[in-house]
């Protein structure tokens, strides 16, 4: 029995947000990065830090997923035409969306 401590999975590694990332972000990740980690000297800084990771995580898992470029720009397109067609009411997604509004 090794007396090496287990590491937990942590999803918001920056190691693991680069092995999911595709690469062409891996240049903009590393820079923002770097950016929040010097403001993270800074005790008011770690929040960004945390923060950054975080969304870095979901945009990795999202940009990863199959097909997930092909949507992005459906949805820009009916951005830029002012389509709603293939969009769905919030309500239709998320139940309890009205309850969540009142209780923010």
């Amino acid at each position: 029995m090794s007396a090496q401590p287990v590491q937990e999975y942590d999803p918001d590694d920056p190691v693991e947000i680069l092995r999911v990332l595709p690469e062409q972000f891996h240049e903009q990740f590393l820079a923002e990065y770097g950016a929040a980690v010097d403001g993270a000297h800074r005790v008011e800084g770690y929040r960004v830090l945390h923060d950054l990771l975080r969304l870095w995580r979901l945009r990795a898992v999202a940009h990863s997923a199959p097909g997930f470029e092909a949507r992005l720009e459906r949805v820009r397109e009916s951005v830029r035409t002012g389509s709603l067609e293939g969009w769905v009411p919030i309500e239709d997604i998320v139940p309890d969306w009205s309850d969540r509004l009142r209780h923010r």
